[in-house]
């Protein structure tokens, strides 16, 4: 069963895992603009993971817990099915270019807002669901500037 709890941990997590996986693909790909580009994705992931932990330490919720717990498990089952939300399971070592790297972090960004939204279904602090809209908003920009970068690259090796 989830928590309120078990979900900003996962979200926590998964801005950590992004923004490693982001740091350690600037050091194993040539061109500058995409390397520019991972760096400031991996700031970004690194504040939204402050985020989450500081509303993880102070949040409470008006909810019952034992309502969530029977809500979370299959409102996440169903609206993520299949999602690992998790970079852990890509095989970096077979990815050959750039845009093939670029499509990886496309769908991870677009897992996160996924999650994202449907963890906004559970929020109830107007102050606390303007900030997760916010970043919501900033991982839809992320995908955007992948997008424009796939657009503007050529099957280069990364």
């Amino acid at each position: 069963m989830f928590t309120m709890n078990d979900l900003l941990e996962v979200a926590i997590k998964m801005e950590k895992n992004g923004a490693a996986v982001y740091t350690g693909s600037i050091q194993k790909i040539q061109h500058n603009e995409l390397k520019s580009l991972l760096k400031w994705m991996a700031d970004e992931e690194a504040i939204h993971e402050q985020w989450f932990a500081d509303q993880k330490n102070s949040l409470y919720l008006e909810r019952d817990e034992a309502n969530l717990k029977k809500m979370v498990p299959q409102a996440l089952q169903d609206m993520m099915g299949e999602k690992t939300l998790s970079l852990d399971d890509v095989d970096f070592n077979t990815i050959t270019t750039a845009s093939e790297l670029l499509e990886t972090f496309i769908s991870f960004e677009k897992d996160t807002i996924l999650f994202y939204e449907m963890l906004e279904l559970f929020v109830e602090d107007e102050t606390v669901l303007k900030g997760l809209k916010k970043i919501i908003r900033e991982e839809k920009n992320h995908v955007d500037q992948l997008t424009d970068m796939m657009a503007s690259l050529f099957e280069a090796s990364v």
